[in-house]
């Protein structure tokens, strides 16, 4: 076995066309000669390939990682705003990322004014992450858009009016503007601050035009409604969506707002996705007498004109 092995090789070596050795590899250098030694620059060939290949995959793997970096940054900072006064440590579990990645980030975003410290260790938005989102805010299109809506609704009825739009790759809601009447018994409104769209109408108005994937995926995250503390039950949540579908419009008794009244009308876009939604916050009270019918068609009129103006065709 080991004759026959040794044996191989040499013939193979005898036949191999770069072998200096033996009567093959003579007259191989002799042909290489006449022909410019086309073969002594095979390996250099192959060398630059080779070299212009490890050059490539560097290239690859560093945009990966920028990559990679760059939507940690965009995670963290979106953290920053949903959560505000948050430990490293509880930033770190929420974004599932390395607590020493986290520092390492924060400190970049502190040098710049993205992230601040509290006095109990926390992190929170820098001043210069509010002037941005103040500056982009002033100029949000559906925020302009839908503004002054607000303000004659508010005007008209004497109650807290409401613009929520759809986040749906993260399957929330967030209210974008409100307008507040004269009527000292009003609501503050958080704006801009992601929000389960399973509670309350303006998040049920959005969640009955997903498709049923999506309000499966919402359901099923369990998140449970400010107020009580409630467990989503798709059974209900189903039946609810039902209806706002049948009626184009939805009402709701205390789900973010203790002893409140939601009441909301979705709309849409110029291909007839659900963007968002109009409505009103109402103490229960002032709900009991209020004008129902009047409120519905007049939160039902805004939506369509919105619609309208977002090219939707069918609003016309």
């Amino acid at each position: 076995m080991g004759s026959n092995f040794v044996n191989a090789c040499k013939a193979r070596a005898r036949d191999n066309p770069y072998n200096a050795g033996g009567e093959k590899g003579e007259e191989n250098m002799k042909e290489n000669g006449r022909r410019g030694s086309k073969a002594t620059h095979a390996p250099a060939v192959q060398s630059e390939h080779s070299a212009a290949e490890m050059l490539a995959s560097a290239d690859m793997n560093m945009n990966m990682k920028e990559t990679g970096t760059v939507r940690r940054v965009l995670l963290l900072l979106r953290c920053l705003a949903d959560y505000p006064g948050e430990s490293s440590q509880r930033i770190a579990q929420r974004l599932n990322l390395p607590r020493s990645s986290v520092h390492r980030l924060l400190a970049m975003l502190r040098e710049d004014d993205y992230a601040a410290n509290e006095s109990d260790g926390g992190f929170t938005a820098g001043t210069e992450l509010y002037r941005i989102a103040g500056k982009l805010s002033a100029q949000m299109p559906y925020r302009q858009l839908v503004e002054p809506y607000l303000q004659t609704l508010s005007a008209r009825f004497q109650e807290t009016s409401l613009l929520t739009l759809l986040a749906r790759r993260q399957l929330k809601m967030f209210h974008a503007a409100s307008g507040s009447p004269a009527n000292p018994m009003r609501y503050n409104v958080t704006l801009n601050s992601l929000e389960p769209i399973v509670w309350g109408s303006t998040g049920r108005t959005l969640l009955a035009h997903l498709d049923d994937a999506e309000i499966h995926a919402a359901i099923v995250r369990g998140e449970r409604s400010p107020v009580l503390g409630l467990v989503p039950d798709e059974v209900e949540i189903r039946v609810a969506l039902d209806e706002i579908r049948r009626d184009g419009y939805a009402i709701t008794h205390g789900h973010r707002t203790a002893n409140a009244v939601g009441v909301a009308v979705p709309f849409f876009d110029a291909q007839g996705e659900i963007t968002g939604s109009v409505g009103f916050l109402i103490p229960e009270f002032r709900w009991v007498t209020a004008p129902h019918e009047e409120i519905i068609q007049a939160l039902r009129d805004t939506a369509t004109a919105i619609s309208r103006q977002l090219g939707l065709a069918a609003a016309d």
